[in-house]
């Protein structure tokens, strides 16, 4: 909200006098220019050739769209749904080629890992006795290995 009525440079009613005349005196200094350019930069940046980062998310928090995925859909939904529906535009496509990549070795390391779990308990006989299926923080944590993976590497397929 803040950054929408900087561009403006009018005062909206919820930030008082002496507060916004601080924060237009920072914005006009050197430092801030610099700043949000580095910033600007940043966001813009080709990371390893994938493009600048996008999502759609717009003003919701993360947890609100979870929230509002678990009430469509019935379930719980994990960490990897919520990135999925952020990073895909209406008609299925990506917003970029990061989100893609991270949604695509997300999806392979979930089915490796479901496969993993039938063949346990297929060769320990167990399957009717015993759920074969990963809970809401096997999901998260293959998630954030992927997307850590895609954050701090080039692009190699990750391995168990």
């Amino acid at each position: 909200m803040v950054s929408g009525v900087r561009g403006t440079r009018k005062r909206p009613n919820w930030i008082n006098k002496t507060i916004w005349e601080t924060m237009s005196a920072y914005w006009d200094t050197e430092e801030a220019k610099k700043r949000s350019q580095i910033y600007s930069d940043a966001r813009m940046s080709e990371r390893d050739g994938l493009g600048p980062h996008i999502h759609l998310s717009g003003p919701k928090s993360y947890n609100q769209i979870q929230q509002d995925l678990e009430e469509e859909l019935g379930r719980p939904v994990n960490l990897g749904e919520v990135f999925i529906k952020t990073h895909t535009r209406p008609d299925g496509t990506y917003v970029d080629l990061k989100a893609e990549k991270i949604a695509q070795t997300y999806a392979k390391n979930v089915q490796e890992k479901l496969a993993e779990l039938e063949t346990e308990a297929y060769t320990l006989s167990d399957c009717a006795s015993r759920a074969c299926d990963l809970i809401v923080d096997d999901y998260a944590a293959i998630f954030l290995q992927v997307k850590s993976h895609f954050t701090h590497s080039t692009l190699i397929p990750l391995q168990h």
